[in-house]
């Protein structure tokens, strides 16, 4: 069980490798940074696409426990009009000023999006977006509905990522948190 687990790993990043390389996505730079809108936009990891929407989950999360509710609410959000921004990147999304479908998660529409330039640690193959994108498309990370990511580590030892997620949708205490590890492998281009 464990060699189809890494063989699959291997195979998404592979994959991943693949279709990373057909679109371009322009990271922030000064000049993207200066045209943003002075308001402070969404924030979070994109975790899922579907045609030219993207879902955004910000990883910090807010406790209404004090109030009844649940202690570790995580902030989510469909943006439609978004078709470059890649699974595992990490972004801020500004509104059209249009009305906000409330359910959980939120949908809206996106009128400007800066994607933050990936982190490449010293030693590694992959970005932190292409280690994310792998650790989503895993097993286990499929088995998450609305993914939380909570943190992103490279051992540049043993060559692997770690991805700490959670489970936004979860009921349980501590909302089903994962660890999935993903080597790191050299892209295919």
């Amino acid at each position: 069980m464990t060699n189809l687990r890494i063989v699959c790993t291997i195979l998404s990043i592979w994959i991943l490798g693949l279709t990373g390389c057909a679109g371009s996505n322009e990271c922030n730079s000064a000049q993207t940074i200066a045209n943003s809108p002075t308001e402070k936009g969404f924030t979070g990891y994109v975790v899922e696409r579907k045609d030219n929407s993207i879902l955004v989950v910000d990883p910090a999360y807010e406790d209404f426990s004090a109030n009844g509710g649940g202690n570790r609410y995580y902030p989510a959000k469909w943006f439609s009009n978004a078709p470059d921004p890649q699974i595992g990147s990490y972004v801020e999304v500004w509104t059209d000023g249009g009305p906000e479908n409330q359910p959980y998660p939120g949908e809206a529409r996106a009128e400007t999006i800066a994607v933050s330039c990936p982190n490449t640690p010293d030693g590694a193959h992959l970005s932190e977006a292409d280690a994310i994108r792998g650790g989503l498309y895993s097993p286990d990370g499929e088995r998450v509905r609305v993914p939380v990511i909570e943190d992103v580590h490279f051992y540049q030892d043993a060559g692997m990522w770690t991805i700490r997620m959670r489970d936004a949708m979860s009921t349980t205490k501590n909302q089903d948190e994962i660890e999935i590890r993903v080597e790191d492998v050299e892209p295919v281009e």
